[in-house]
């Protein structure tokens, strides 16, 4: 049974070409059918058959649209929409951390970017993922907000510590300069304080030199102590010791010092380790005293009341040359307040 071809199929060289119905009939036609049926047909001799030649279009006959082939379907471009959810997630975890806003930001852009792609893509119906591309826009935009917000947060808190370190740095230097301008002010009353106890030595030592000076006197000279005891010492004089005199160094001059204490102050005072005073000769060695028993020696008594005089009298026995300087010491006061009054010259 042979199956017919499409009719637009090109038929196969070993069968039949197809015959138009309406087509008028060829020469010789009818003739060979005729004798089909009357006699038996002599077969023809075998020949090699011709190539068959390709279906030709009957002109005026019906047209027969060619088979339409099968084409495969596009694959859906879901990959933006898929990196548009990432991303977003992506952008909105990092927004959460306040630190990572500015990390945030550029993920949560490239998702709304590529969600918009993917939402054109699906309006076109080259892409099947509307949820996930939707998705990463929102959760994009959404990394957006927050980023901005944490920057402005993180911004305002940047310039808000700014400000709190600028006004501690300002209240630091302004006590550092308070302390300073006090420091100074310390320094300059403290350079004040030592100025003054320097002159105050200074005239203190002054004064005592002066005093010092005032208290090297001439033979018959006076000074006056601060609580107005005078002292004065008369020029020395010789001495003839009386007989009760013993052991006098020989070759010495023998002189009798005076000296006299007079209380010009308004209270009684005390003499008490100023009754003798301390000889001295040109060498600085104390000299001898004599002890004389005949009653012309008199010694300065325990105290004197205001307006009260009285006269001490002793005698040394000079070694050396009568030219020689001496000199004679009278002590005066208790512990620092103690002064000497010192007397030198030649014995007349």
């Amino acid at each position: 049974m042979t199956v017919p071809a499409p009719p637009d199929s090109p038929q196969s060289a070993e069968g039949p070409a197809d015959t138009n119905a309406w087509a008028a009939p060829s020469p010789g036609q009818g003739e060979g059918e005729a004798r089909g049926q009357g006699e038996a047909t002599v077969p023809a001799p075998t020949a090699t058959p011709a190539p068959a030649a390709p279906p030709v279009a009957a002109p005026n006959g019906p047209y027969w649209p060619p088979y339409a082939y099968p084409m495969p379907a596009p694959q859906p471009r879901n990959g933006l929409g898929t990196a548009a959810m990432v991303l977003g997630i992506v952008g909105g975890v990092l927004s959460l951390a306040v630190i990572f806003f500015w990390l945030s930001w550029l993920p949560a852009l490239l998702a709304v970017v590529f969600g918009a792609i993917g939402l054109g893509y699906v309006r076109k119906g080259l892409a099947t993922n509307r949820a996930m591309a939707l998705a990463g826009v929102i959760l994009g935009i959404s990394g957006l907000l927050v980023s901005v917000g944490a920057g402005v947060f993180v911004v305002t808190r940047v310039q808000a510590a700014d400000e709190e370190r600028r006004a501690e740095e300002n209240a630091a230097r302004a006590r550092a300069d308070a302390e300073t301008q006090a420091a100074n002010e310390r320094a300059a009353k403290e350079r004040e304080r030592i100025g003054a106890e320097r002159k105050r030595f200074e005239a203190e030592q002054e004064k005592a030199a002066a005093d010092e000076r005032a208290r090297r006197l001439s033979f018959g000279q006076s000074y006056t102590y601060g609580d107005g005891l005078k002292v004065t010492m008369a020029a020395p004089t010789p001495y003839v010791p009386s007989d009760s005199v013993s052991d006098t160094p020989k070759n010495a001059k023998i002189i009798q010092v005076r000296i006299t204490v007079v209380n010009t102050g308004s209270e009684e005072v005390s003499l008490n380790g100023s009754g003798l005073p301390t000889i001295r000769d040109a060498k600085g060695n104390l000299v001898f005293t004599l002890i004389d028993g005949s009653g012309r020696m008199k010694i300065l008594k325990g105290s004197l009341a205001p307006g009260e005089e009285a006269t001490g009298l002793t005698a040394y026995a000079l070694p050396g040359s009568a030219a020689d300087r001496f000199s004679v010491q009278f002590d005066y006061g208790l512990g620092r307040l103690r002064k000497d009054v010192i007397w030198s010259g030649s014995p007349s």
